[in-house]
């Protein structure tokens, strides 16, 4: 499920910033890049180990990580999770019961029934297949105890809708270890600062990005405007709605969350996306986040007709 995000650094934000060298290094990871700037020196070795780590637990991708052995474990027996995994999927599960389940990590079979995963298709399903694969997804058919998931059906977790704002945290707090002052980590557009940044939100008709100060804070985005399909005479996003199992046709062209936690706010973004802006709203209320709404012309699709801060 993408996040998309366009990040503008206006360095320099004080004369003082302005003395100070800029330190950058770049990646792969997790089937996209990374962009890591810093003032102090942050070791690459250590960031890309890091990354291998957190890949070798959550990719989908990867048929030896721990997700895909979890996936492969027989329904009704219990399997113990590893303390990381134990700790995202708890994560996931808390959200998507606020998020009334518009958030989902159990959504692997759906995915790979409509290709926007490790699958690819050659062409979109019908409503029974999307039914049938239904029936083995959602994680309210599963039981996490502790570190033990057990399985009431063949569901398949997937995971890349907060594993990367997961990352970003975790180099965030590796960076800190290593006593860096001052940094902007990016993976695959997912965001997180320490110290003050300027971010520019991609806008999806050309106009200038939309300008977010950022202190000590991560920022993720999901939108439709870049990757979308057509399927029966309607226009798309790789988003799906866990409830119907079909994609979402958004009145949102995206989301940007802002928070302390990247991994909430990339989950958070995935969750409003899916809901429309009257629920999206309803949660920033609820939760209080602060976020940035893009809304769909109600005249014309395809231009963006308001722009809702919530927070800011």
């Amino acid at each position: 499920m993408p996040k998309l995000l366009i990040v503008l650094l206006f360095f320099g934000l004080s004369s003082c910033l302005q003395t100070q060298s800029v330190e950058q290094i770049t990646g792969k990871t997790m089937g996209t890049s990374y962009t890591i700037k810093t003032q102090g020196k942050a070791d690459q070795g250590l960031i890309d180990q890091r990354l291998k780590q957190i890949n070798q637990i959550f990719s989908s991708w990867d048929q030896h990580s721990e997700l895909s052995k979890v996936n492969q474990h027989p329904v009704g027996q219990p399997v113990r999770l590893s303390a990381e995994l134990s700790k995202v999927l708890s994560e996931s599960v808390q959200i998507s019961i606020q998020t009334q389940g518009f958030f989902d990590p159990a959504l692997g079979s759906l995915i790979d029934v409509w290709g926007f995963g490790v699958t690819k298709v050659a062409q979109k399903p019908g409503r029974n297949k999307v039914a049938r694969a239904l029936e083995n997804a959602l994680i309210t058919k599963a039981t996490l105890k502790a570190d033990q998931l057990t399985k009431q059906a063949n569901i398949k977790l997937n995971l890349s809708a907060i594993v990367k704002g997961y990352a970003v945290d975790e180099i965030a707090r590796l960076l800190d270890q290593q006593g860096v002052e001052r940094f902007m980590i990016e993976i695959g557009g997912e965001v997180k600062v320490k110290g003050q940044w300027t971010i520019g939100i991609e806008t999806p008709t050309g106009q200038a990005p939309i300008a977010i100060d950022l202190m000590n804070e991560s920022i993720a985005t999901s939108g439709n405007y870049r990757q979308y399909f057509v399927w029966e005479g309607e226009r798309y996003a790789h988003i799906l709605d866990p409830h119907t199992g079909l994609p979402v046709n958004s009145d949102l062209f995206s989301v940007s969350v802002i928070h302390p936690s990247n991994l909430l706010a990339d989950a958070y973004a995935t969750a409003m996306m899916a809901m429309g802006s009257v629920k999206a709203q309803q949660l920033a209320e609820k939760l209080k986040l602060k976020a940035v709404l893009i809304l769909k012309s109600a005249h014309d699709g395809n231009h963006a007709e308001n722009i809702i801060k919530l927070g800011l």
